[in-house]
């Protein structure tokens, strides 16, 4: 059985199911780094089998799995700030 390493490996500012009271601005700071952990993935990869010439298609398939997670993540942080920005209208921007 493996066992999972103490501690979390990514902190959100908001849950996978964003809370209705969460600020806008935090979900899109949450989808940017997402997006910013699945590009580490794709590199990591990339350089990976530029150097090794067999390809372990296991470890690949849970690679793009991890950044197809992420991205599906990203997308629904995005999508609930979207949402959140249309329902509280021009009252998320103090300068007004």
């Amino acid at each position: 059985m493996k066992e999972k390493a103490p501690g979390a490996w990514l902190t959100l500012n908001t849950s996978y199911y964003p809370a209705p009271i969460g600020n806008p601005l935090a979900l899109l700071d949450d989808s940017y780094m997402l997006l910013e952990r699945a590009h580490g993935i794709v590199q990591l990869m990339r350089d990976a089998l530029q150097l090794s010439p067999c390809v372990d298609t296991r470890s690949l398939t849970l690679a793009l799995k991890a950044v197809e997670t992420l991205m599906e993540m990203s997308a629904g942080s995005a999508e609930a700030a979207h949402v959140r920005f249309v329902e509280i209208g021009d009252g998320w921007n103090t300068s007004h």
